[in-house]
């Protein structure tokens, strides 16, 4: 379901916003709801992953409307969104998903414990400040009246026809031999960057599913941040030869496919990969926005996979090393800079404290921290109650 809003103006009276805000709130329950009944789920010994959770989302419903209101008075969402829909932009689904459920899952913790948050003066403005943001910036990502793929079938065909074209047109033949050899270079770089996004999986993404006029189906994944970056402990991976990687892979006729708001894809058969005919291989690393990505080899792609493996053995030797709340703070950056790319869009990613945990009161912080089971959600159930 999509409810058509309008963005929100000063002079619109409380009721409107109230609406206006449990009108994408109705929008995001039934998506949100879905997929987190079909994420898979995991458990890491070494990294305390719900409790990092947490922590992100409470700074996120402390931070972000003022960090939204930075971003937005540089750029206007639509302009964001428009700007996103080119490869190797982490700008991406997901990240707009996380802007929206991170605000709101730290409004439902703090409500937990003070039910008296939504009565809060400017609470509504707050609210409405993120998910207008959030529901402006995915509109113009997506190029429709959509907010979520889930809406559209599971589809995000975000790039035009002229750039899928042109990625496709480097597409070069995979018999079973390279077929094998992007098989584990794939592997080895997304466990690489799941070991450095703190046992999350985000450091990849897939668009599509694009048609071309044969009858095969194009899935375009990006590997974001893969060397040095933004991520404190990220001089780990110095050595690997790219920052960006974006891959196109061209699927035999026959193979469906679907990719969720996660940037998941989903296909019957289930190994895609075995099915792959044709593949090409970019990096965004120093291309400015409206330049094509540059090709990368086959052999630049083994070294980037060697470069990521050895950087991977390197991470976990770090993480071992490190105290449990030093593991919750870079589990807990990552997740508080999802709003980071679109900061970076807008060019004021230097003007927003990303620094994390920050603004977590002391009293709430071993409570959303402690060693305790995830509580199960009715799956029935809304996630996020509506403004009363």
């Amino acid at each position: 379901m999509t409810t058509d809003v309008v963005p929100g103006r000063a002079e619109e009276g409380v009721p409107a916003r109230r609406d206006q805000v449990n009108g994408w709130l109705a929008t995001i329950n039934p998506i949100t709801r879905q997929l987190v009944a079909e994420r898979t789920g995991y458990s890491s010994q070494l990294i305390p992953v719900t409790p990092y959770v947490m922590v992100s989302c409470v700074e996120a419903f402390l931070r972000y409307p003022d960090a939204v209101a930075i971003i937005t008075a540089a750029m206007e969402p639509e302009e964001i969104g428009v700007a996103a829909r080119r490869p190797g932009c982490q700008a991406n689904s997901v990240f707009l998903w996380g802007v929206a459920n991170f605000f709101l899952i730290g409004r439902n913790v703090l409500r937990a414990v003070d039910p008296s948050v939504d009565d809060a003066p400017n609470a509504l403005d707050r609210a409405h400040t993120v998910l207008d943001f959030w529901a402006r910036t995915s509109r113009a990502y997506r190029g429709g009246d959509h907010l979520h793929a889930a809406e559209v079938g599971d589809r995000l065909d975000v790039f035009d026809e002229d750039t899928v074209s042109a990625l496709v047109a480097e597409a070069t033949t995979v018999d079973d031999g390279r077929r094998d050899r992007i098989r584990r270079a794939n592997a080895t770089i997304i466990n690489h960057l799941f070991l450095l996004y703190f046992d999350t999986r985000v450091g990849h993404g897939d668009t599509g599913p694009y048609h071309l006029d044969d009858g095969r189906t194009v899935i375009i994944r990006d590997y974001f941040r893969l060397a040095e970056s933004d991520l404190a402990w990220s001089s780990v991976a110095a050595a690997v030869p790219h920052g960006s990687l974006t891959a196109v892979l061209v699927l035999d006729p026959g193979v469906e496919v679907r990719i969720t708001d996660f940037g998941t894809t989903v296909s019957t058969p289930e190994d895609y990969l075995d099915h792959l005919s044709g593949f090409a291989l970019f990096t965004s690393d120093g291309v400015r926005p409206g330049q094509p990505p540059v090709p990368v080899s086959d052999d630049e792609m083994d070294a980037v996979a060697s470069a990521a493996r050895a950087a991977q053995r390197r991470h976990y030797r770090d993480i071992v090393a490190m105290d449990r709340d030093q593991r919750i703070a870079c589990g807990a950056y990552v997740y508080l800079t999802f709003l980071r790319p679109f900061a970076e869009l807008a060019g004021v990613a230097n003007e927003i404290d990303w620094t994390c945990p920050r603004d977590t009161p002391a009293d709430l912080y071993p409570l959303v921290t402690a060693d305790v089971e995830a509580s199960q959600l009715d799956p029935d159930a809304d996630p996020y109650p509506p403004f009363g």
